[in-house]
């Protein structure tokens, strides 16, 4: 059975929120600012690898705080990217990137350096990939298109182990779906479009679907970004309204960062992860990555 949980508009004076502290924020590598990015990934040697989409490349950032290195840069050779969008990493460190302009997923080594693609063929055509999550063992690719309306799940060669989703707004369907996350063993998949996040079990099954369109705590207008942390909470990023939300598990509504009663304002915040305790989300137009260290329900 799917369970749907909504949550409508209340006044904004009752709005909980859950304070918090930006730890650090970055514009650029030292050399180039950041253009459009949008997403980060947490790696397991500590470093943020953050999606610089318009200058197409991904930058490192190190435990330290310091942008340490980039890899890529625009082409349609090994290595090169165009137009990338998501990022995952698997239990080994390997970085998957979402390379959607070249139909591919590129898989590089922690140090940026380039390994090998992962061809996306379905139907005798191939798709544009919008965002990867890859199990520990490296040998399932959760891709979304966003062009098909699926979550198509490859191996590293590129094989099809099984599909899901198509164009629509029941449960199971998306309307161009975006972010996907793993996390224990669930998925969640930003279906952006229809303003919600659907929750399934690796192989296809819808668990539950959660959000409602609307501009109030715990409903969703155009959700970009999602990140669990260990405790199990799910964060939501909207673009549109500039907020991060925060749901438990089951999908219930728990605060927006921000002060008393206020959610805070980012600019066009989408792709996030969770790292240490803290949150890491980047700002499409504010060209920035922050890392948010988590204060206490207010």
């Amino acid at each position: 059975m799917v369970a749907t949980v909504t949550a409508h508009a209340a006044d904004t004076a009752a709005i909980p929120t859950l304070a918090f502290q930006t730890l650090n924020e970055w514009r650029d590598d030292g050399q180039q600012p950041f253009s459009l990015p949008t997403d980060v990934v947490a790696g397991v040697n500590g470093n943020l690898y953050v999606v610089d989409g318009g200058n197409n490349r991904i930058v490192a950032v190190d435990s330290t705080g310091v942008a340490a290195f980039a890899f890529g840069g625009s082409g349609q050779g090994d290595g090169e990217l165009d137009g990338p969008v998501g990022i995952g990493v698997d239990g080994s460190g390997r970085v998957h990137v979402a390379d959607r302009g070249n139909r591919r997923i590129q898989v590089f080594s922690e140090d940026g350096t380039y390994l090998y693609p992962v061809p996306l063929f379905v139907d005798n055509a191939k798709i544009e990939p919008v965002d990867v999550a890859v199990n520990k063992e490296g040998t399932e690719l959760f891709v979304t298109a966003a062009d098909r309306h699926e979550v198509i799940v490859f191996d590293w060669k590129g094989n099809v182990l099984r599909r899901w989703g198509g164009r629509g707004e029941e449960p199971g369907q998306f309307f161009h779906p975006a972010t996907i996350e793993i996390s224990a063993d669930m998925v969640y998949v930003v279906d952006v479009l229809n303003a919600r996040v659907q929750c399934f079990y690796p192989d296809g099954r819808v668990v539950r679907v959660f959000g409602k369109r609307g501009a109030g705590p715990g409903t969703l207008f155009r959700p970009k970004g999602i990140a669990i942390d260990t405790s199990g909470r799910v964060f939501i990023s909207d673009s549109y309204f500039g907020v991060i939300q925060a749901f438990e598990k089951s999908g219930k509504f728990l605060y927006a960062l921000g002060a008393a009663d206020k959610p805070d304002q980012f600019q066009a915040p989408v792709g996030m992860t969770a790292v240490e305790g803290d949150i890491a989300v980047v700002e499409m137009l504010g060209g920035t990555l922050k890392r948010l260290q988590l204060g206490a329900p207010q």
